[in-house]
């Protein structure tokens, strides 16, 4: 954990630097993209799985089963 606090904080520092901003706004921009980007490098990032990705076993005869089944719940 010591490490990556370490790694972290050495990326933050590359991001971050020094810099002359003529705005609030423009180093808050600043700010914030350092932050994430040093964060990514450092810890990494989690790739999710989209839900409404379609399986492959997922095909028109699946579905028509389905609804038979649905249809069939429905009258009962």
């Amino acid at each position: 954990m010591k490490v990556l606090v370490f790694v972290y904080k050495k990326k933050l520092d590359e991001k971050l630097g020094e810099g002359n901003f003529e705005s609030t706004e423009e180093c808050y921009q600043h700010l914030v993209k350092g932050i994430l980007q040093a964060a990514k490098e450092a810890l990494g990032q989690k790739v999710l799985r989209s839900i409404t990705k379609p399986f492959s076993y997922w095909n028109e005869e699946i579905e028509q089963l389905v609804n038979k089944k649905r249809k069939i719940f429905d009258l009962n």
